[in-house]
């Protein structure tokens, strides 16, 4: 790296750690009103300026780790960059965590005033409701940050070889994240509709919530058989597939061609027309 290209980086490191700093402090303001707020719906309006805190300080954060694995940055700065970081995951965490008990919190004032009435079985179907709810938002707040590493990186004139790397590894997790959450979608479904074995979900859980911490890291194994022991086949056909080409058809089953279609319901008619006339003749006998 020239001295040139190096003074130049070295500025544009300085500027994004002052907008971590701002950043850092505004987030720190509004959770600061937030822990203070007196009602929930104060809350929830303090939580909607919290989320977009921190989803420009994640954004950040993708510029930083870039940097953090790159040869040509001094360590000096490194370290700066991942105390920043470190900073900036702690506030992402406080958010979690502040969210979570904002969206549970009318839930269990509902629940309690109820509570002697509910059987256990009830309970625990609850809690796996509410367990599914948070994890799919969990997923989608995910996927969402994907998409704006991916336009942060497709708005760069050129590329290097570590940013082409990582355009890629989130496209594959951007899929990985959409398979999910339509599979725990149908579950959710499926838990309403007293469709499941709540065992099988215990178990599919804690592989569930590696997977949500866990999918950054290069060793983090993707099961793509997790949900096999569901049969979700029902709430398939139900469900809508805004993401999919071919919308409400079954994964495991290709669409009728266009020749298919008139032949089977030509065949159906043919099947209807016989029966009809086996009743007939039964009911002429009689």
């Amino acid at each position: 790296m020239t001295a040139a290209a190096a003074r130049k980086l070295q500025k544009e490191i300085d500027n994004v750690l002052k907008k971590v700093d701002d950043g850092i402090g505004e987030f720190a303001e509004y959770w600061e009103q937030a822990s203070a707020a007196a009602s929930n719906q104060q809350k929830e309006r303090l939580g909607e300026e919290l989320k977009r805190s921190i989803n420009k300080l994640q954004r950040l954060r993708a510029q930083i780790r870039d940097w953090i694995a790159q040869s040509g940055v001094q360590s000096t700065s490194k370290d700066k960059l991942e105390d920043a970081r470190r900073r900036i995951e702690n506030d992402m965490q406080r958010f979690k965590e502040f969210e979570r008990e904002l969206k549970t919190k009318a839930f269990s004032t509902c629940a309690l005033a109820r509570a002697d009435e509910l059987e256990l079985e009830e309970a625990e179907k609850i809690r796996y409701q509410e367990w599914l709810t948070q994890t799919i938002q969990d997923l989608n707040h995910q996927l969402d940050q994907f998409e704006a590493d991916l336009e942060l990186l497709g708005n760069k004139k050129s590329l290097s070889g570590d940013e082409k790397s990582r355009i890629a590894q989130l496209k594959i997790l951007q899929e990985r994240h959409r398979w999910h959450i339509m599979k725990l979608e149908l579950i959710l479904r499926a838990v309403d509709n007293d469709a499941i074995d709540m065992t099988d979900l215990a178990i599919v859980r804690e592989s569930v919530e590696l997977y949500v911490e866990g999918h950054q890291d290069p060793d983090c194994y993707h099961d793509e058989s997790l949900y096999d022991c569901f049969d979700l086949t029902e709430f398939e056909d139900k469900a809508p597939k805004p993401r999919s080409q071919n919308e409400g058809v079954k994964e495991s089953s290709p669409p009728p061609s266009s020749k298919e279609e008139p032949q089977r319901k030509t065949k159906e008619k043919e099947k209807r027309r016989k029966e009809e006339k086996k009743d007939k003749k039964k009911r002429g006998q009689g």
